[in-house]
């Protein structure tokens, strides 16, 4: 990522104040964010924008894919994307899932501020290529 870009953010909720509340907070973090209504909606936008997604915020419960379900379509589709995933229940299975994908963190709702920004520097910094 150069030095000049401001890391970009994806977040995918259904619930529409989740996500306007997570672009402004990442917006205030300095951060370049787009949200989606859908995993089919991030999916839709990522021909072509893929290399420019840096970390993905996914909501674990959503209707007709649920956060798992998109990141696996995005491992099947050959995209690499650190992944936090955002949860309002226990996940423990998600959690042994997310070890052998792109999944850097689980987050339980509400998230603080803190604890965002601390797994979105986790994962970008996972995203740096080495020197």
């Amino acid at each position: 990522m150069s030095a000049t870009r401001r890391a970009t953010i994806a977040i995918v909720d259904d619930d529409a104040s989740v996500r306007v509340s997570l672009r402004r907070l990442c917006e205030v973090f300095g951060l370049s964010a787009t949200a989606y209504a859908s995993g089919r909606e991030l999916l839709e936008s990522l021909d072509g924008e893929a290399s420019r997604t840096d970390c993905l915020l996914l909501d674990a419960h959503m209707p007709e894919m649920n956060g798992l379900e998109l990141q696996r379509h995005l491992v099947m589709r050959g995209v690499h994307i650190p992944t936090i995933i955002c949860t309002a229940g226990d996940a423990p299975a998600a959690s042994a899932h997310g070890a052998a994908t792109d999944v850097v963190e689980y987050l339980r709702k509400p998230v603080s501020a803190a604890d965002l920004l601390a797994a979105i520097e986790r994962a970008l910094r996972g995203r740096e290529p080495s020197p």
